[in-house]
């Protein structure tokens, strides 16, 4: 077995700003690129690209659940496993199985079990002699590990989880240095609790965010059951795009604890939602898309009295039309006119810092377009409520080497 390989190559508009070299996990210091385009998607100005290498002439010895194999040239562990057909890209969550959602290492959702360790596949090269496990029966007794960022509980703001990682690669990711960064420990679920230090007593609201949380499904499931054990009387917000959350993963949340649900739609139209998430799959973007919305059917139909949900809708001019606002205003209308939709202004950040800020009226606009279709709350975020996005300049000053 021996596919295509591939090295990552910094091009002219490079600015040098040290988030590839400091924040991403990349195994180049130690064995030479493997072309696993980890640092591309976290990439703030688009610069790196993927090139194909000549065919290497080294072999490469190694097991998989006890089979034997031998593949040539540095390689990640998933390429590898993808070569011998072990490895799914079909969306969807799916306990046990080696999924590469984010394609970064911060969702810890393509672990493997290698030489008794637990390791990313994405991320680690392919060495002589590894035995690599993946049967789901023997990864699911060993407790899962993702990236976050803990936000602790201080006096005026509440905890929160925020999660590494995400299956889509929006231009204006507005949290883009920690949702594309993997070069950070990874934690277990209870030690991400007991690390918030939480206190029954003051801290009712739990946020968990990202990137996008759902990706590692073991994971969220068991910390949303740690969360719901420390402090049983706070209310558990997830936000998420949606994109994974089948009515089965609902269910799953709802019983270990979540209260809170805040889908983020990003559109209604395929193109649309291809030109806001970067899914470069038609295939896939189409899955995403229906799934995010089937999940606010669902959450509706069946857990409208149990679950408190309010839609996401990031918006900006550049993006959507004023027609597609009003066909996203009509398709929530049906399913609930009283469900609250906030308007979240796309600010410039990430690839798109180029872009101007919104004007309020702007703003003002869509929220009447998304009134006059039957909606009776829609809200605006915007401004000054929106902290701002990190430049990545900025990420060079505080990665400098002295």
């Amino acid at each position: 077995m021996s596919g295509k390989r591939f090295t990552a190559v910094r091009g002219e508009t490079c600015l040098d700003c040290g988030f590839c070299r400091h924040f991403v996990s990349c195994s180049k210091m130690q064995t030479g690129c493997i072309g696993c385009g980890a640092c591309i998607k976290g990439c703030p100005q688009g610069a790196i690209d993927l090139r194909s290498r000549p065919d290497p002439e080294s072999k490469i010895h190694f097991t998989v659940d006890g089979e034997k194999y031998t593949t040539k040239g540095s390689v990640s562990v998933l390429e590898a496993l993808r070569e011998l057909g072990r490895v799914t890209d079909k969306p969807g969550p799916k306990l046990g199985s080696i999924q590469p959602h984010c394609s970064t290492g911060g969702c810890w959702n393509c672990a493997v079990l290698i030489d008794g360790v637990m390791v990313r596949s994405c991320v680690t090269p392919l060495r002589e002699k590894m035995e690599i496990i993946t049967a789901s029966e023997i990864l699911q007794q060993i407790e899962p590990k993702r990236i976050v960022t803990l936000m602790r509980p201080a006096p005026h703001y509440h905890p929160s989880v925020f999660t590494h990682g995400c299956n889509y690669h929006c231009d204006l990711c507005h949290n883009w240095n920690l949702t594309f960064s993997s070069s950070r420990s990874a934690i277990h679920p209870k030690e991400a609790v007991t690390k918030l230090d939480l206190d029954p007593e003051r801290d009712f609201w739990i946020g968990i965010s990202g990137g996008e949380p759902t990706l590692n499904r073991t994971w969220l499931t068991k910390l949303v059951k740690a969360l719901h054990h420390a402090v049983p009387d706070s209310r558990i917000q997830l936000d998420t795009n949606a994109s994974l959350l089948t009515p089965d993963y609902i269910d799953e949340l709802v019983s270990a604890g979540i209260t809170d649900i805040s889908p983020d739609l990003k559109a209604l139209r395929l193109d649309t939602f291809i030109k806001a998430c970067g899914t470069r799959s038609k295939k896939i973007a189409r899955q995403y898309l229906e799934t995010s919305w089937n999940a606010v059917r669902y959450l509706n139909d069946i857990y409208s009295k149990k679950i408190f949900m309010a839609v996401s809708l990031p918006c900006h001019p550049r993006i959507h039309s004023k027609a597609e606002i009003e066909d996203i205003g009509r398709s929530i209308a049906e399913i609930n006119p009283a469900m609250p939709v906030t308007l979240i202004e796309y600010q410039p950040a990430f690839q798109f810092r180029d872009w101007p800020f919104l004007s309020p009226k702007i703003m003002e606009q869509a929220q009447k377009i998304l009134e006059s279709t039957g909606l009776h709350k829609v809200i605006i975020q915007g401004g000054s409520e929106i902290p701002r996005a990190v430049d990545p300049l900025e990420l060079a000053l505080c990665s400098e080497e002295f």
